[in-house]
């Protein structure tokens, strides 16, 4: 049951810290309550009171009332920003056990004014919990899953530049996701909704009202990065399993993470064992900071290109009618039903040309494109700009070898064997993925595109910063969850930095 005279307010929060935390630093200097100044900001700054009414709705109406909802989700954000600088390292159990009930100046900073009125560990777990839109039965001890669940690695080829190639046999192809989106429909389950929705509100919107994210030219980039879980991918027998059983080596076992799967690092190229999280991020060119806007993990084995398509429809879904301009994304992503989907809603697709896609009914045969849509001969050579033909309606390129531009080609006999060359027509209104709205090789493109590098650096901080990688956590439920508090944490640094010019 959930009341709401019993939530904290930020006014109420802001007199307990500024009573208690005057007292402390006047009257007790071994609380060492200004070392947290930082932190006392930043929290002061983050105001709970918009996701009040809407944590609200996963309470039933009766029961026994819960209590210091506000103050455990402060706690828990205090808890991120201090990641690594208290004795709890990266342990929850350690920070509400341990550390919380000997720092009265860190209970202050949750809003407690007593140390006695410390929420205990399961309410954080039960708050957890109840922000998860999905069924916890698969998490369960008990819950049981083939032997083979995770035994092998996928059977994929890892292209020449490192990536792995999309499986355009997948049931869940771009296009079929993208005409599910235009119909209007959720481009599939989303169970970390409320997870969003509270990132927005108490995140996004914030930063929108500080003027960290122009509402107006809005560039978003996009980008997916390997999280590995710390679970083995075997699973194990329950313990009630016997080890004379028969049937011990085909039976069902148990996984602690068994969102978790097999998937390809192109970073690290390897293969790794966990999560894919993809992020939406944009960049303030004025102010310098990067931010998060929309955070989703999915499956370790899906390809970007389809990371990119849900977590899109979840952004437009949760961002309050929030409109990009411009989106930047690398080559995994060049794929016809993209453009197509960007195109309707009228934003403009900054995208590398993927040289190994034949995504195109433009592309010739034997040819492959750089990333700024250049045609390439077959042994990798630029082709040679020759005019546009008015009857085709396509630009025209000639062999180079032809065309004097280099010296000698090794299939200078079997490509093309006449004295004119081979030639390629490119047409000016093909598609889109060949005549983007900004052209690729104008300065107006690569000045946007150079946001791009926003993701990777809100990668970075997530992963290692802030200690994503490193956590001992299993499950996609808690993974969401944590990674949730990091973006909000991500957001509260940089209106703490930006305050401060």
């Amino acid at each position: 049951m959930f009341k709401p005279e019993s939530w904290q307010s930020h006014n109420e929060y802001r007199t307990i810290v500024d009573t208690f935390g005057r007292r402390l630093s006047r009257n007790n200097p071994r609380y060492h309550f200004d070392l947290y100044s930082k932190e006392h900001q930043k929290l002061l700054a983050l105001n709970l009171d918009p996701v009040r009414d809407y944590i609200a709705r996963f309470y039933s109406g009766t029961g026994r009332p819960a209590k210091n909802q506000a103050q455990i989700l402060r706690s828990l954000i205090l808890f991120v920003l201090l990641f690594n600088k208290t004795p709890a390292r990266t342990s929850l159990t350690s920070w509400v056990r341990d550390v919380l009930p000997n720092s009265i100046s860190l209970a202050v900073l949750c809003g407690v004014s007593s140390l006695s009125e410390l929420p205990p560990l399961g309410s954080y777990y039960d708050l957890m919990n109840r922000l998860w839109l999905a069924s916890r039965d698969r998490y369960s001890r008990h819950a049981l899953f083939p032997a083979d669940r995770n035994g092998k690695k996928p059977d994929k080829v890892i292209g020449a530049d490192g990536k792995l190639s999309e499986d355009s046999n997948a049931s869940e192809s771009t296009r079929t996701i993208v005409d599910t989106i235009l119909q209007g429909r959720p481009a599939a389950e989303n169970p970390e909704a409320a997870l969003q929705m509270i990132f927005s509100l108490l995140a996004v919107l914030p930063s929108m009202e500080h003027g960290l994210i122009n509402s107006d030219i809005l560039t978003l980039s996009g980008d997916g990065t390997a999280v590995v879980s710390h679970s083995s991918p075997y699973g194990k027998h329950l313990s009630s399993c016997s080890t004379s059983c028969p049937y011990r080596r085909d039976c069902g076992r148990h996984y602690s993470d068994p969102d978790a799967g097999w998937g390809w690092d192109s970073d690290n190229k390897c293969w790794f064992f966990g999560h894919s999280l993809y992020m939406l991020c944009c960049r303030n060119n004025s102010l310098k900071v990067e931010l998060p806007l929309t955070i989703k993990f999915t499956d370790a084995r899906r390809h970007d290109s389809k990371n990119f398509l849900f977590a899109i429809d979840d952004f437009g879904r949760h961002t309050f009618g929030l409109c990009p301009e411009n989106i930047c994304l690398d080559s995994a992503h060049d794929n016809i039903p993209t453009y197509e989907l960007l195109e309707h809603w009228d934003i403009n697709a900054l995208i590398d040309i993927n040289g190994r896609a034949k995504s195109s009914e433009n592309s010739p045969d034997g040819v492959t494109f750089d990333k700024q849509g250049h045609p390439l001969c077959r042994a990798g050579h630029k082709m040679c700009p020759w005019g546009n033909d008015p009857v085709k309606d396509a630009h025209k390129y000639r062999c180079p070898l032809k065309c004097g531009r280099i010296a000698s080609c090794p299939y200078e006999e079997t490509c093309s064997p006449g004295s004119y060359g081979r030639t390629v027509y490119i047409k000016n209104r093909g598609d889109l993925r060949f005549q983007p709205r900004i052209p690729r090789d104008s300065e107006q493109y690569r000045k946007i595109y150079s946001e791009r590098t926003a993701c990777e650096r809100v990668n970075d901080r997530v992963l290692n910063d802030y200690c994503l990688q490193h956590l001992k956590i299993r499950g996609r439920d808690h993974f969401s969850f944590w990674a949730m508090l990091i973006g909000i944490c991500i957001h509260l640094d940089a209106r703490y930095r930006t305050s401060l010019l």
